[in-house]
């Protein structure tokens, strides 16, 4: 054992310094993504999505510290200066075992973000599918209420007199007008406003479905793409391990 020890070689430089960088950048992934944890909003789905989303969009940078990590490791091997196991150790002894199944348990992480992504975005795109529609809703209301407001106006016997006075909105005055020429002004007008409103609801309602789902394309292949390199190098890394 003496022997093989002292007939060791020196770890390369090009070995240390790319499992160095490929720890840095492990360690500013799980740092920059663990601050979201110190104020949890779990209830929150703006909170749950946000976490999400950091994990996926960064996700990149810990699968690059990982392919440094084990491109050290490869040369570390090519060039015989890695540490053999005594007989009968334990590989839960050894840091390298532990790098792999982190690797492995983050690919894990992002096939289960994905139907986590997807429950997410489909509670919130509801809630402004609701949101839309109450606006509608209320919008709507609003146009009856004036209707009902100038037609209590128009059938009160003083159109004449309010037209001549200088009290009147001019919108007001302009409907009034046209109501004095064409009774059924005011309904037709309505009645665009309402088609108007309708329209304006439906687009609003298919921009943020088209919306949610560019967005659900995009994260899922990406958490998909990002497992598929994890769980790679995990397996592989554990396999010539054993």
């Amino acid at each position: 054992m003496t022997a093989s020890k002292s007939t060791q070689r020196p770890v390369p430089l090009a070995a240390q310094f790319l499992k160095l960088v490929g720890i840095l950048l492990l360690l500013t992934f799980l740092v920059e993504w663990s601050v979201l944890f110190i104020t949890p909003q779990f209830n929150n789905s703006q909170w749950q999505l946000t976490v999400v989303n950091q994990f996926i969009e960064r996700g990149a940078t810990p699968l690059i510290g990982f392919v440094f990590i084990y491109t050290g490791f490869w040369i570390q091997a090519v060039s015989g200066s890695a540490t053999q196991p005594e007989p009968g150790e334990s590989a839960f002894r050894d840091w390298r075992f532990w790098v792999f199944v982190l690797s492995s348990l983050l690919g894990l992480l992002c096939l289960l973000g994905i139907p986590l992504y997807l429950s997410i975005t489909g509670q919130i795109t509801e809630q402004a599918v609701n949101q839309i529609n109450q606006e509608a809703a209320q919008a709507e209301i609003r146009v009856e209420q004036e209707q009902q407001q100038i037609k209590q106006l128009a059938s009160s016997g003083q159109l004449q007199q309010l037209l001549k006075s200088n009290q009147l909105p001019p919108d007001q005055r302009a409907i009034l007008e046209q109501l004095q020429k064409d009774p059924q002004a005011l309904d037709k007008q309505a009645g665009q406003a309402r088609e108007r409103i309708r329209s304006q609801q439906q687009e609003a309602v298919k921009r943020a479905q088209q919306e949610a789902f560019v967005n659900r394309l995009r994260v899922g292949i990406r958490s998909f793409l990002l497992a598929v390199g994890f769980i790679t190098i995990g397996w592989s890394g554990l396999r010539e391990h054993r």
